[in-house]
């Protein structure tokens, strides 16, 4: 245990040292602080973890054989890499008192190589998070307020948030996946003819759907060509829109 404690040691102070080189506090012609950006690789992982606050999340795949980290953010962003984990945080010790240029330009990249993750979790307060079509036996994403977006996903996706917005886009539909908001929308898309058992749970909520003829009312658990893989769905007070589209035109 004490090998592997040290060994964690030394590697997140070597991995500190590059960031410290490669990360840069960019300020005005006056000294002022403007923001925090880095653009940086590490080894492969299978495990990632992400704790972001303001900053907007994007998870993409690409066709490197390295974690490329590529972030610009008002507050210091830092990383610990320990064995065959990654985890990345957004500071809150650090409040930078003066922000120029546009919002969108701050934004946190994690660009992962094609590969079959364990586990990514993502919490994040304010800030959105966009993932991409990355392979993973789970994917978890919390946010208090931030939207949700998952694309062209072919992982078990549990999506929460208070009170944001969230789309979960299937490419193959797999058995287990969850999305639940307080206030926000809710939108899911799988390719058509797949098999789905979708269970809905509501309080003042809406559904809306091109797959279902009439009105739907409250809570109730549907089936579409089978039902043969589980979704669970809870938006309590926002609308849900469950639709399909052809994977062919999407080609």
């Amino acid at each position: 245990m004490n090998r592997v404690l040290d060994r964690l040691i030394i590697v997140t102070g070597a991995l500190a040292l590059v960031f410290g080189i490669c990360t840069w506090l960019v300020r005005d012609s006056k000294g002022n602080a403007h923001y925090y950006e880095g653009d940086n690789t590490v080894k492969l992982c299978e495990y990632i973890e992400l704790q972001m606050l303001k900053t907007d999340t994007e998870l993409i795949p690409y066709d490197g054989d390295r974690i490329r980290i590529q972030y610009r953010s008002i507050m210091p962003i830092s990383v610990m890499l320990g064995d065959n984990r990654l985890i990345i945080t957004e500071s809150d010790e650090l409040k930078l008192t003066l922000m120029t240029g546009d919002p969108e330009q701050f934004r946190l990249r994690v660009y992962l190589p094609k590969n079959i993750y364990k586990s990514i979790i993502v919490t994040a307060a304010a800030g959105d998070v966009d993932i991409g079509r990355i392979d993973a036996d789970a994917v978890a994403v919390t946010t208090k307020s931030g939207a949700i977006t998952a694309t062209e996903t072919r992982s078990q996706m549990n999506l929460v948030s208070g009170s944001g917005d969230i789309s979960l886009g299937f490419e193959s539909v797999i058995s287990g996946s969850a999305i639940s908001t307080r206030s926000g929308n809710a939108q899911i898309l799988f390719p058509s003819g797949s098999s789905v058992a979708l269970a809905y749970e509501t309080e003042t909520g809406e559904f809306s759907s091109d797959l279902i003829s009439g009105s739907v009312e409250g809570s109730f658990m549907y089936s579409f060509s089978g039902g043969a893989n589980l979704i669970r769905a809870e938006v309590e007070s926002g609308t849900l829109t469950v639709n399909e589209y052809d994977a062919e035109d999407e080609k």
